[in-house]
């Protein structure tokens, strides 16, 4: 019997040893919120969004291109063998004479020759286009760019949405764990007192050893119960620090179960009117934003782009450089595209389909929330039926000990009163634990947020 009452009271004693932190549940959703991998992503989502707005407003610029070009064959590039006629050397003459020279030197000069023209070369350019009209696709690239990065945003605060009401389960599961040890050791304490009352009574000769022996092994049950509880609570411990980002499990949290328990009512709203704060229904609406401005991209496919320049341009191919500029002027008109359609109809559809998806889905988001305040209600009920239980259990192991006490019952239906005593209270707290779970989700599920709600 004393080596049971160590072992409970060692369990009791492990349990109750200051640990490093104490965590309350709103540092656990900020912690979360700052490390958890998920979060973590979806911020570097935005970033990369972010880029992406920048790439697009660079369309608007200029686009500028330069080459450069040295070359070096392995001959002329131009070669060509000229040869003189008799005739033309008669005119030739003729010529040098008029000119008041000897007529004779024309004897000394070949009658054929070879031309060679470059055979090495240089040539640089410089060109740069402005778009002037491109069928509206840049303003709407710069539109949809934007609107990728709205996105990014709201499915952040959709991710940290998730990792809240995650890490408030994970937090209220070691609360649930924490009271339960609590309600273990309450019944320990009476089965050690209802175990002196069996002693007592078998000592006088008004009970058998049975009662003793039954209460015994009532408390090796408290016991190993004790030990399952440890365990799970090391568990849980550790997977609320994976989840929050803490450097271990060395921790504790607010152990206090709140009594604070408001009526659902309290948080009733008008769920149409809510469902504008839906992260859910401002993406809907995104993207059918967004498939529209697909719709607009692949229209502006089929109209004509306009756009002017200038291209700067120098050659050194007889080694004499030269630098010219030349204005520029582009209209390029997609002709084919008019009669393939380039996909528009297929975009519209697609546009159509989003349309329909969102309508569809504002039902879905409404039927949530009633069905999240409905489970909300039914966990406030049973909050009250399990604190009714207990009032109850309470009583009926107090007539159960008196009559035992009496010699009128026998030690199993105290035993079995107690038990009921005991489950009275583990069902309250699962009830308050799923009231607080309930609460997390309505809240959510109306797009409110839980930061106050529940510290």
């Amino acid at each position: 019997m004393k080596r049971i009452l160590i072992i409970i009271c060692a369990l009791i004693v492990a349990e109750n040893v200051p640990a490093q932190t104490t965590y309350t549940l709103k540092q656990c959703r900020e912690m979360a919120l700052k490390n958890n991998v998920k979060v973590r992503d979806a911020r570097l989502e935005i970033e990369s969004a972010k880029e992406q707005q920048r790439e697009a407003k660079a369309n608007y610029l200029p686009t500028v291109t330069a080459g450069a070009t040295y070359f070096h064959g392995s001959d002329y590039l131009m070669k060509d063998k000229v040869e003189i006629t008799s005739e033309q050397q008669q005119q030739i003459a003729g010529t040098i004479q008029a000119l008041g020279l000897d007529p004779t030197a024309l004897a000394s000069l070949p009658s054929d020759f070879t031309i060679e023209m470059i055979k090495h070369g240089t040539m640089i350019n410089l060109m740069a286009l402005q778009p002037i009209y491109s069928g509206g696709r840049i303003t709407t690239g710069n539109k949809l760019a934007a609107l990728q990065t709205e996105v990014k945003q709201l499915m952040l605060e959709q991710t940290e949405d998730d990792v809240v009401k995650t890490v408030e389960n994970y937090y209220n599961q070691l609360l649930s764990l924490y009271e339960k040890q609590n309600t273990l050791q309450a019944a320990s304490r009476q089965l050690a007192s209802i175990h002196k009352d069996a002693r007592n009574a078998f000592n006088a000769g008004v009970a058998n050893k049975n009662d003793v022996l039954t209460v015994e092994l009532k408390q090796n049950e408290i016991a190993v119960d004790s030990l399952k509880l440890m365990n799970g609570v090391r568990i849980q411990k550790m997977v609320l620090a994976q989840y929050i980002g803490a450097t271990d499990a060395n921790f504790d949290i607010d152990r206090s179960l709140t009594s604070n328990l408001p009526a659902p009512a309290t948080y009733l709203t008008d769920h149409e009117s809510a469902l504008s704060s839906r992260t859910e229904w401002q993406l809907l609406n995104k993207n059918v934003e967004a498939q529209n401005m697909q719709v607009k991209l692949k229209q502006g496919e089929m109209l004509p782009t306009v756009a002017v320049g200038a291209v700067g341009y120098y050659s050194d191919m007889t080694k004499i450089g030269r630098t010219k500029v030349i204005g520029l002027a582009t209209v390029s008109v997609p002709i084919s595209s008019w009669w393939s359609n380039k996909g528009v109809k297929r975009q519209k559809l697609a546009a159509k389909i989003a349309e329909q998806d969102r309508d569809d889905n504002k039902e879905l988001l409404l039927i949530q929330m009633q069905n999240a305040y409905d489970n909300f209600e039914v966990a406030y009920q049973q909050v009250q039926i399990a604190k009714k239980s207990i009032e109850q259990s309470d009583e009926n192991l107090r007539l159960n000990r008196d009559y035992y006490q009496a010699g009128m019952q026998g030690m199993s239906d105290l035993l079995d009163a107690q038990t009921k005593s005991q489950q009275a209270r583990d069902q309250l707290t699962d009830a308050i634990t799923q009231y607080l779970n309930c609460r997390t989700a309505y809240l959510l599920a109306t797009g409110r947020d839980v930061q106050g709600a529940n510290q």
